[in-house]
């Protein structure tokens, strides 16, 4: 049996939801798909689709095949399509996890330019600032901001570096007096970023003159968005840390005031990643290529 074959028919007949349309899509008889499919499951030894006269449905041992699948006909498609990087045109489904605040504020123009430049790529992009396993949950490519690369088995490529920020609104430093070292923090109301089901005190990272200090807050709040935080701290609702990227716009405008600029916050980098089983994979390479460029901008306007 044609195991390559009798999965690609397979991934037809899910996507497609009928024998029928995945028999004419394919260009062979409804009883030719019919067989394969009977063959694969005997291979297997699992059942791999619900069938009844109005429908057909994967079963859960289906979704996990054709989950799996997808990527590998990718893969294989890609790989028939030319030996050699430079000469292949980039095709098939690009699935990209990217932090929220990240892609709706400046990843716009990475995706205009490498959508014009490889229309044959379909993306799919999950807006997530949950610590996503690349290749355990079947993205090809992560974009993280961290200080370090903190996944496995990953190629790791920095984008850019982040410039931290503590800062408040004029109303709030009014209200409360502007803090003058990182020691007067807990003192003030924080707005921390913290991921979801953490409790307790948060530290934040100063350093100056290769000095390293933790200050370790009690937030009045703690989000998983940065966004969010923002937005509190623009209402007056106290001091946040924020990456320049989310609030260089609030800084210039005066709606957020920049405090304990001699500290220097412990910054951050942008990462992009992909599973190193991926690393010849032209979809993969040549976004890469695409995020370079435009965080290279992007880094060199928040240095000038």
């Amino acid at each position: 049996m044609d195991r390559l074959r009798a999965l690609s028919w397979f991934s037809k007949v899910v996507e497609l939801e009928s024998f029928s349309a995945a028999a004419t899509a394919l260009g062979v008889s409804k009883a030719a798909v019919s067989k394969e499919i009977a063959r694969l499951e005997a291979d297997l030894g699992a059942t791999l689709l619900h069938r009844t006269t109005r429908s057909v449905r994967p079963t859960a041992t289906g979704r996990t095949v054709f989950t799996r699948c997808r990527g590998l006909l990718d893969q294989m498609q890609e790989i028939e399509a030319a030996a050699k990087l430079d000469r292949v045109e980039p095709f098939g489904t690009l699935r990209v996890s990217v932090p929220i605040a990240l892609g709706l504020l400046h990843l716009k123009g990475a995706l205009s330019t490498y959508m014009r430049a490889y229309p044959s790529v379909q993306l799919e992009l999950s807006l997530t600032d949950r610590f996503v396993r690349i290749a355990e949950e079947g993205y090809d490519v992560a974009i993280r901001v961290a200080t370090q690369p903190d996944d496995q088995d990953v190629i790791a490529t920095r984008l850019s570096d982040v410039r931290m920020v503590a800062c408040a609104s004029r109303d709030y430093l009014a209200r409360a007096g502007r803090p003058k070292t990182p020691r007067d923090l807990p003192k003030h109301a924080c707005l921390a970023y913290a991921a979801p089901g953490t409790s307790g005190r948060v530290p934040w990272r100063f350093g100056a003159d290769k000095r390293e200090q933790t200050i370790w807050i009690e937030p009045v709040v703690r989000a998983d968005s940065s966004l969010l935080l923002r937005d509190l701290a623009i209402a007056s609702h106290g001091i946040a840390l924020l990456p320049s990227f989310v609030c260089d716009r609030e800084l210039k405008s005066g709606a957020l005031i920049e405090l304990l600029e001699g500290a220097a916050p412990e910054g951050r980098n942008i990462f992009v990643m992909f599973p190193s089983t991926l690393r010849t994979s032209a979809k993969v390479q040549t976004f890469v290529r695409a995020l370079r460029s435009a965080f290279g901008k992007l880094e060199r306007d928040y240095q000038s």
